[in-house]
């Protein structure tokens, strides 16, 4: 069968999972105490289900979206946030510069880009504003940061998420807030005079191997300095024998320890002031995904059916 017939078949099939959503928060989200976290099964559930709705209403407005399984974070992925600590890691990945290549391979070769690009000027900005809305208006979010954060309320993505979750604004702001706990707690770990002390043994370590930085993120500069236009070979080798020395001195000296007890102890102070945030996502979630659950089953029905 051909994917235009398939994808229709299976905006048919999902379509009525767009009313599912409902309007306000349900029982379950008003209910105090802390909530059960989503297994990593159940998350990957969820955004499959998301995924779906929005193949099924892109159908409907007549273009085509692939269901696609999201990125995972690996073994090449990990995030050193005040410096790389994992000399093995160092060595098998410098500073990321290859899997960052890899990854952007990957982006390019995304069935839903290729489509998006192979549009007329026109067609794809229809089919841009069917995905996203007209303009960036209607929920507003303000981060832990102070940043505020707008998005559209229209468009396929809202429509997906508002089947799901019910009460869009709602979900979008303790998203917004719990997605970006993260920056909150490094700042503070930054800013921790015993991370700071760390720091000062880890910059002598580097200056005795013969790189005199003061800070993790400025040998991270130099790496990029020094791999700007050149090969990606010479690149790899360049960046991978900074981040040696860099990992080496962080393990060498107590940046490594005091970097995770700091992270530790700062990320809990973190999640305890937004700990309403916290549970009331997971409320969210937990109370999606039953509707999720149907969602999925009915597409992988139809696929089975479409593929028989």
């Amino acid at each position: 069968m051909n994917r235009a017939r398939t994808t229709a078949m299976t905006a048919a099939a999902v379509t009525a999972a767009l009313a599912l959503g409902g309007c306000g928060s349900t029982a379950s989200q008003r209910e105090s105490g802390p909530a059960r976290e989503p297994s990593a099964a159940q998350s990957r559930l969820l955004e499959r289900a998301e995924q779906i709705l929005i193949g099924a209403c892109m159908a409907e407005r007549g273009f085509v979206y692939d269901v696609t399984e999201p990125a995972r974070e690996g073994e090449a992925q990990r995030s050193f946030p005040y410096g790389v600590d994992d000399v093995a890691w160092a060595r098998a990945h410098g500073y990321g510069g290859r899997d960052e290549r890899a990854a952007a391979e990957a982006r390019r070769a995304d069935p839903n880009q290729l489509y998006f690009a192979g549009l007329s000027a026109p067609r794809r900005a229809a089919a841009r504003t069917a995905l996203m809305g007209a303009s960036p208006v209607g929920l507003t979010a303000t981060t832990p940061t102070g940043m505020t954060l707008t998005a559209g309320s229209e468009g396929c993505m809202a429509d997906a998420q508002r089947a799901l979750y019910g009460d869009l604004p709602g979900w979008f702001r303790v998203k917004v807030v719990t997605m970006n706990l993260r920056p909150v707690r490094e700042a503070r770990v930054r800013g921790d005079a015993r991370w700071t002390e760390a720091v000062g043994q880890w910059s002598a370590c580097m200056r005795a191997a013969g790189r005199p930085y003061a800070t993790p993120a400025d040998s991270r500069r130099a790496a990029v300095e020094a791999t700007a236009d050149v090969p990606p070979e010479k690149a790899d080798a360049t960046e991978t024998a900074l981040a040696v020395t860099e990992a080496t001195c962080a393990t060498g000296t107590s940046l490594a320890r005091v970097s995770r007890t700091l992270d530790h102890a700062h990320g809990e102070e973190v999640r305890a002031e937004h700990q309403d945030e916290i549970d009331l996502r997971r409320r969210f979630q937990n109370d999606a995904l039953p509707k999720a659950e149907r969602v999925v089953a009915r597409h992988t029905h139809r696929e089975g059916d479409s593929h028989a």
